[in-house]
């Protein structure tokens, strides 16, 4: 999400538990482009004060960590934060009837699918009590390509499961989108990258 951000001409500020790490993942260089790195833990509330000054929207690629959404809500609160993209599961999202909770759908091959469900909904559930605007990224399985897709666009998907593989790239492409636009306001949406295989969790 930060080389997608900066790639966008964003001011791009960063909230992390280690420095060193940042540096390891995203070279010094891309560092050094950075408005902001804030050290320490996204449960407490000083240090996520320190990190919401000057921030208008929040990318978070923390996911299935309710300590982290209750704090981060109560901090966006007090902030002039607009907007939060958080990363969700394709649990959250409805199966393709469109009215089957998609949870429902995996248990058969995926036996822990309800217990990942109602960790990611907590999370939403007190992030939208929250009044702030969010998007919920609901992908599934996650890892890297090694580069981001030219066609991730027209596998977004809203409030249904896009497939069962998204590269972290094309992810992050997705996330921006959602941060830079008001296509995606106050919806789940999902994605998957071009070519993946989209049948059922094995």
């Amino acid at each position: 999400m930060v080389n997608e951000a900066l790639e966008r001409g964003q001011d791009v500020s960063v909230l992390v538990r280690d420095r060193s790490r940042l540096e390891e993942q995203v070279g010094s260089g891309t560092v050094a482009k950075l408005a902001e790195v804030t050290v320490g833990d996204a449960t407490d509330p000083v240090v996520l004060d320190s990190a919401l000054v000057g921030i208008d929207v929040v990318l978070s690629g923390r996911g299935a960590d309710p300590s982290v959404a209750r704090e981060l809500a109560a901090a966006v609160v007090r902030h002039p934060v607009r907007k939060i993209c958080w990363p969700a599961g394709s649990t959250n999202v409805l199966a393709e009837d469109g009215e089957t909770p998609n949870y429902r759908e995996l248990l058969p091959t995926w036996p822990v699918a309800e217990q990942v469900y109602r960790t990611h909904q907590e999370c939403i559930d007190l992030l939208e009590e929250s009044g702030v605007t969010c998007v919920f990224f609901c992908p599934g399985k996650m890892g890297s390509a090694g580069h981001r897709s030219p066609g991730v666009a027209q596998t977004v998907r809203v409030n249904r499961d896009a497939g069962r593989f998204v590269s972290y790239e094309d992810a992050a492409w997705v996330m921006l989108e959602a941060a830079l636009t008001d296509r995606y306001d106050n919806l789940r949406i999902s994605a998957s990258t071009p070519g993946s295989d989209r049948s059922p969790r094995q």
